[in-house]
Order: structure tokens, then C-alpha cells, then sequence
């Protein structure tokens, strides 16, 4: 599933709208030893664009962990400030500060939704190898493996924003 965008007031360097149109973004939740977590992983796909290279994707995407505020996996994951912002029941907004736009996610579904808006953290999983749209649970998980054992993911928490926050959306 690819993501689109929303448009917002400033800018961050990287931040580009056809980035943010062609990242992958898949959600779940899943029971952890520390109870249940919504999950969201941003990959891209393989370069594929005229002049794009898999250098050239991997920049961008370093630029958006920048603007998220993940880091390399630790033992601690470090929250990055409350950046989801649900619409309706299965529906959400990541919001990147300082940034043009937020990443509209594809259908989060009613779970994830719900789950969210009633406190449940968010572990944001930013990938630095392609990986395919559409690409199945079983080949989603060997992906994240094998990016946590050579260090080409990025990680942070959030959480959902109050409606009511200040987000800096175009109106």
C-alpha cells in the first residue's frame, strides 16, 4: 500500500511529496511482552523512477527518520512525540514536524484505529531496504529481521495526537 499526503505548512529538506506518495506502509498489532502495540512500518519500494537510485531512495528515507526522530534499535525505544492523528474508524495522519506535508496512511483498519485511540503506543518502523508493495506477513517479518540484525532499520514510539493539538495542516 502506498501512502499519499497532506499538505502542511513548512518545510523539512528530503521531505518530498513524491517520497511520501511512494513509500510502503503497512500496520498492525501485535501482543508484545509489554501488551498490545499498534504497529507502522514505512519502507520504499525498489528504485524505479528515471534517475532514481537505491542510493538516492536511501537518502530521502534517512531524511524522513531525521524528520520522524527515529533512531537505530535500542532496548529503549524513544518516543517521538504524539504524531497520529485518526480520521474516523479507520483512517490516520502521521505528521512529520516542521514538515510540507503529513503521510496519510492507506487504511489502518478498525482495530488499529480503535486501538490507538484508546492509548495504545505506536512503534514507527522506518526501513532502508526496498520492499515490495503488497508483500505478504510471513516475507513482511523476514524483512524486519533481517533489517534489526544489519542495522537498516530506524525506530521511535508515538502515540495519537489530540484532535485538538495544533498540527499545522493547510486549511
Amino acid at each position: 500500500m502506498n501512502g499519499a499526503l497532506a499538505e502542511t505548512s513548512s518545510r523539512v529538506p528530503g521531505v518530498t511529496p513524491g517520497l511520501l506518495c511512494s513509500v510502503v506502509v503497512s500496520t498492525w498489532v501485535e501482543d508484545t511482552t509489554a501488551g498490545p502495540v499498534a504497529f507502522l512500518l514505512i519502507g520504499h519500494p525498489p528504485a524505479r523512477r528515471q534517475g532514481e537510485t537505491a542510493e538516492s531512495v536511501e537518502q530521502q528515507m534517512l531524511g524522513l527518520s531525521a524528520a520522524l526522530d527515529l533512531a537505530e534499535p535500542a532496548e529503549n525505544i524513544r518516543h517521538v512525540g504524539n504524531r497520529v492523528l485518526l480520521l474516523g474508524s479507520s483512517g490516520a495522519l502521521l505528521t512529520i514536524a516542521g514538515a510540507p506535508y503529513s503521510l496519510r496512511l492507506p487504511s489502518v483498519g478498525a482495530e488499529w484505529s480503535r486501538m490507538v485511540g484508546e492509548g495504545c503506543p505506536v512503534c514507527i518502523l522506518l526501513g532502508l531496504d526496498p520492499i515490495s508493495p503488497h508483500t505478504p506477513e510471513r516475507a513482511t517479518q523476514e524483512y524486519l529481521g533481517a533489517a534489526l540484525a544489519t542495522g537498516r532499520l530506524r525506530m521511535g514510539a508515538t502515540a495519537a495526537m489530540d484532535a485538538r493539538e495544533p498540527m499545522g495542516l493547510a486549511r
